[in-house]
């Protein structure tokens, strides 16, 4: 219908502006494809946001248990166990903000933590050895990475079933790369003590002057008596040794020398994961003499050799240190001897040298 407007006698047509359909039809398929390329970049940030969100936030919760841990260490026991936090609950860890759905953290007596939480879309993940989060979307499994039990038994149940006896021999797997055969001296609360089949490494000095000095001593540095500081130089060397057994749990005791006359003062050791054979343990075993040849039993003295060349070692430290009457009034060390028997001198010059043989303590149900 057309429509006209009159003015002045004179008549003009008006025509109605629109789009027609084509055009509607246009611009909706070219806001489509705004839409599509759009709408996929929009909801991306947001997912990048929302994600950077929970990685802060696990980072949040890592810092919460290193404070638990800093807490602890406060404390007159200190950390002595392992501990796991089980989300959401988390009872006794502070926690700013919101918590994980699901998920656990550990962290470990010597400080170190694992991580394993959902939010219900993702997992955020930290292993021991790791220092960076990672974040995926398996949150059916996201749980605590298990480590198999590193310990092999051959033909001997003992370590699902009843109590290992001394001297059963063990294949301990001690890090990703390295196998190591020891022997069992204990087994209690389901926890093994064990002794390796062989010394580590080269041979080492009880203690070095220059540690003897760092440590207070006080005396002439001459070939008896300076023994009273303990095993420092051999502990110092065995750590070095042993730190990258990573499947063998680190733990802090306190050395105390086991002789009658207690020649040096206790020493506190932090983060060992090896340490050395006491003279009551060797005596428990069935050490039976000090001058009985073979009066230890032979695992104790596995793999050592009479000769002493560059890979040859004749013998090994305990951590025993006993006073002698003498002109010198020496402080002897004592030592495990290929002979099967166990050995003391003062003098530098004689049986200075000897090899380092670990302990270890496993559980028997990593």
């Amino acid at each position: 219908m057309k429509k006209y407007l009159k003015t002045k006698g004179k008549e003009f047509k008006l025509t109605t502006l629109g789009f027609t359909l084509i055009e509607l039809l246009a611009v909706i398929i070219i806001l489509s494809i705004i839409a599509l390329i759009t709408v996929p970049v929009i909801m991306n940030i947001i997912e990048r946001a929302n994600k950077s969100a929970f990685k802060d936030s696990a980072y949040g919760i890592i810092k919460a248990g290193e404070l638990h841990y800093a807490d602890k260490l406060l404390d007159h026991a200190g950390m002595t166990n392992d501990i796991t936090f089980t989300f959401p609950e988390a009872t006794g860890l502070d926690i700013k903000g919101s918590r994980p759905k699901s998920g656990n953290m550990k962290v470990t007596k010597d400080g170190k933590i694992e991580l394993a939480i959902s939010n219900g879309k993702w997992c955020a993940r930290k292993s021991l050895n790791e220092e960076e989060i990672t974040i995926d979307n398996n949150i059916k499994d996201c749980s605590l990475i298990k480590i198999p039990n590193p310990i092999i038994i051959t033909n001997n149940n003992c370590l699902t079933e009843g109590i290992c006896e001394n001297g059963v021999l063990v294949n301990v797997k001690v890090n990703d790369t390295e196998n190591h055969n020891f022997y069992v001296i204990g087994d209690t609360n389901g926890e093994l003590t064990l002794i390796m089949d062989r010394n580590l490494g080269s041979d080492v000095e009880w203690i070095t002057k220059e540690d003897y000095l760092a440590a207070g001593g006080t005396k002439s540095w001459v070939s008896y008596g300076n023994n009273d500081k303990g095993p420092l130089t051999a502990l110092k060397t065995l750590e070095y040794r042993t730190k990258n057994w990573s499947n063998i749990d680190a733990y802090d005791y306190e050395l105390i020398d086991d002789s009658k006359e207690n020649v040096y003062q206790p020493i506190k050791i932090a983060g060992a994961r090896a340490r050395l054979l006491t003279l009551t343990e060797a005596k428990n075993l069935g050490c039976e003499s000090a001058l009985v040849e073979k009066s230890c039993p032979e695992y104790l003295y596995d793999n050592l050799f009479s000769t002493n060349h560059a890979d040859d070692q004749i013998a090994y430290w305990l951590s025993t240190a006993t006073k002698k009457s003498s002109f010198y009034a020496a402080y002897n060390k004592y030592f495990m001897y290929y002979k099967g028997t166990f050995k003391s001198y003062a003098n530098v010059s004689i049986g200075n040298r000897q090899g380092l043989r670990p302990v270890i303590k496993i559980s028997k149900t990593i």
